[in-house]
Formats: C-alpha cells, sequence, structure tokens
C-alpha cells in the first residue's frame, strides 16, 4: 500500500497535493457516477437526440455565463474555499435532484434548471483547482502531478464512476444522487486540509472583495489580454475550443448511439465509458515515459490525430467490440493530451494571472464542447446519430491540417530548462 501510495504521490509533489490527490478520487468518482446516470436519466424522460444533447448543453452553460467572473475570484480570494464552497453547493443540488427522482416528481424543465445549478458551482470549483496545483509542486513536477490528478480523474470519473453509476442506475434511479452526495463530502473534508499559498501572493493585488463592476472587468480584460498576448496559449485555447466543437457533436449523442446502434443496455453503456478509463490508465502510466523520449508537438499531433480517427471508427462500426476497442484508445490519448495541455498552460501562466486566464481558457473549451453538443443534437435530430458523428470527422479533419504547424509553438511553451524554469517563463525572456 506504501508503494501504491509513493508512486501515485511522490514526495517531491509534497503532502498538501497528497491531500489534493486523496479529495480528487472523491470527487472524480462522483462525477465518474454522473457522467454515466445523468444522460440515462435523461434517456429515462426522452429519446429526442436534442432534448437529450441539451442536458449536457444547459450543465455547461454556466461556463459562458459566470466563467469570467470565476476566474476574477480565483485570483481574488483563497481557492481552497472556493473548492469547498462550490462542491458544498453541488452537494445540495445534488440531494434536490436525489429527492425529486426518488419521488418521481422529476421531469426535463425541472432537471435542466438543477442541472444549470450544478454546473454554476463546477465552474467556480474547477477554476480554482485547476489554479491552486501550480502552486503547490515544482515547477519541473508539475508533469507528474499533472498525470497522477489525471489518472484519479481516470480511474474514478471514467472507470469506476460510469460502471459504478451504470449499476446503480439500473437499481434505482435515485441511488447515483445520494452515493455522490456521500462521495462529495468526503472530498471536503480532504481539500479542506491544504494550506494554499496567501491570496495576496496569488494575485495581483492585495486581498479585496469582489464588489466594484468597473474592478471585475478591469480584471477580466486583463486575463484577455494577457491570453491574446501569448501565441503559445492563446493557440491551444483556439485549438481547444476547435477540437471541443466536435468532440462535443460525438459525445452528445454517445448514449443513443451506445443503446440504438451498438444495442447496449444502462450498464452496457456505463462499462463502455469504463473502457475509455482503462485505456486512460496506460496513458497514465506511459505518460512519464513519452515525455522524457518525444516532444511536445509531436505528442500533441499524435493525439489529435487519434481523436480525429475516433469520429472515423464509431460513425463507421456498429460492432461492440470495435467500438469498445476505439474507446480504449481514446482514453489513452486523452489522459496524455490533458496532461500535456495542463503542464503547457500551468508553467506558461503566472500564478497572479492563472485564474483569469484559465477561465478564458475553459470558457473557449466548455463553450466548444457547448455548441458541438448543439449541433450534434440538431444534426442527429434531423438527419440520425450516425449522420453526427461523420460531421464531426470531416469537421476534425479540417481542423488538425489547419493547427498542425501552430502546435510547434504550443509545444515549446511547455518545455522546462535545465533549471527547472519553463522556457515559457519571465525568467526565461
Amino acid at each position: 500500500m506504501s508503494l501504491l501510495l509513493n508512486w501515485a504521490s511522490p514526495k517531491p509533489l509534497g503532502t498538501p497535493f497528497r491531500s489534493l490527490l486523496s479529495s480528487s478520487l472523491f470527487s472524480n468518482l462522483a462525477d465518474g457516477i454522473l457522467i454515466a446516470a445523468g444522460p440515462l436519466l435523461v434517456a429515462s424522460l426522452t429519446q429526442d437526440p436534442l432534448l437529450v444533447s441539451l442536458a449536457l448543453v444547459v450543465q455547461q452553460l454556466p461556463w459562458l455565463v459566470f466563467g469570467l467572473f470565476a476566474g476574477v475570484v480565483a485570483d481574488r480570494l483563497p481557492r481552497v474555499a472556493i473548492i469547498v464552497t462550490g462542491a458544498l453547493s453541488r452537494v445540495l443540488m445534488l440531494a434536490v435532484i436525489g429527492a425529486l427522482v426518488l419521488t418521481d416528481t422529476v421531469n426535463l424543465p425541472i432537471l435542466y434548471i438543477a442541472l444549470f445549478l450544478v454546473g454554476s458551482a463546477e465552474v467556480f470549483t474547477d477554476n480554482a483547482w485547476t489554479s491552486i496545483v501550480p502552486d503547490l509542486v515544482p515547477s519541473k513536477e508539475l508533469g507528474i502531478a499533472n498525470s497522477r490528478l489525471i489518472a484519479s480523474q481516470t480511474v474514478m470519473n471514467q472507470l469506476a464512476g460510469p460502471a459504478i453509476g451504470g449499476a446503480i442506475f439500473a437499481v434505482g434511479h435515485a441511488i447515483p444522487y445520494g452515493v455522490t452526495v456521500v462521495s462529495l463530502l468526503f472530498a471536503v473534508v480532504l481539500v479542506s486540509r491544504i494550506t494554499s499559498p496567501p491570496v495576496s501572493t496569488a494575485t495581483t493585488g492585495p486581498i479585496e472583495t469582489v464588489r466594484s463592476v468597473a474592478r471585475v472587468r478591469r480584471d477580466i480584460t486583463k486575463g484577455f489580454a494577457w491570453l491574446w498576448q501569448n501565441p503559445p496559449v492563446r493557440t491551444l485555447a483556439i485549438i481547444l475550443f476547435a477540437f471541443n466543437i466536435t468532440y462535443g457533436m460525438t459525445y452528445g449523442v454517445l448514449v443513443l448511439y451506445a443503446k440504438q446502434r451498438l444495442g447496449l443496455d444502462d450498464a452496457g453503456y456505463g462499462l463502455l465509458l469504463a473502457v475509455s478509463a482503462l485505456g486512460g490508465l496506460v496513458g497514465t502510466a506511459l505518460y512519464g515515459r513519452l515525455e522524457r523520449r518525444f516532444s511536445y508537438t509531436s505528442l500533441m499531433r499524435t493525439c489529435l490525430a487519434l481523436e480525429t480517427v475516433l469520429h472515423l471508427v464509431l460513425a463507421a462500426t456498429a460492432n461492440v467490440i470495435v467500438a469498445g476497442l476505439t474507446m480504449f484508445v481514446f482514453g489513452m490519448y486523452t489522459v496524455i493530451w490533458a496532461t500535456l495541455a495542463s503542464t503547457i498552460r500551468g508553467r506558461a501562466v503566472p500564478s497572479r494571472m492563472r485564474g483569469r486566464v484559465s477561465s478564458v481558457y475553459f470558457l473557449g473549451m466548455i463553450g466548444g464542447m457547448a455548441v458541438g453538443t448543439f449541433v450534434g443534437g440538431l444534426i442527429g435530430q434531423g438527419f440520425g446519430i450516425v449522420t453526427t458523428i461523420w460531421v464531426a470527422f470531416g469537421a476534425s479533419i479540417l481542423i488538425l491540417a489547419l493547427v498542425w504547424r501552430s502546435l510547434v509553438h504550443v509545444g515549446r511553451a511547455g518545455e522546462v530548462r535545465a533549471d527547472g524554469e519553463a522556457a515559457g517563463s519571465p525568467a526565461a525572456s
């Protein structure tokens, strides 16, 4: 057990990171259960592709509404406190959803409202979470730290969570929501143990309450300006926005694809997501070796090329085994890509700007996902879910061709010099 713990959280990463990782395990277990149980609940209320995809759009909409403000909050208030408050807010809303399901009073409008509120809490929590990681570990260890956090996401969010969620949803539709509430409460206890750097050292100014609209607007503008004036981070944000559109098109109808084209039941859908997580574990195990042997540019190009192939295979097959193998590869490269993107951003963006820059980054990423999910739902409603995936494949090819050369500059921003600093850090310029 000690060997496993030391591998998951090596001593150079520090004790605060170990608490963060432990909290991540419980938080991602809750998210993973909802990944399976959420779409299954919507699908139990309607089979309309547009209405099913709208559930995901509604949960992502808060990023468009509150995302930029969440970045300002993350740079002005204690990040641990933001994470705790957001998690407790999610607990409250998930308990309400569970009660509505248990009493058989849930319907689509009520569910959409509840999902919007859950998504609103996630906006503030996720931004603060992303912003705090580089504050807790040395820059040269950031890649390993991110890979371990993404591993926790893979194991719980994509492997254990969906499998559990699909299984317990089949037993009782309200059960997944009770389990997520308990899991999130454990996460809150663990993350509350972390002592993060003082707010005054993690922001651009002294501690102050966010009350002035004009001040908030100026802070948001500074975040936009910093990102736009940093070519690698700007390009990375644009790439994530574009590829999340195509990914959202396929992911938004995935539950219907699994049921209608592959013939899977509720538990089978959860297992399909779990197979993807198994690939993620392989990606986590390989990441350190890949980072040492290959450039960030080569790894990013390979990941995006594989994502393009994902759409092609899913659109062309109705075979469960082929689809499962495809999802396995998808999980593997997703972990590697997410680790690369998080590490590049963590090294390139100074702590005092990280919340606001991350908010712009997530706004584009989640916004792209929301656009893709909505467009995919419309296409699926009019022409069928397979057509949606074919369109996603064609769009991915075009985007990949356009960004191929620019990935060189993005990859270089994540490199670490011999002294342990990032190549794109202020000390390097």
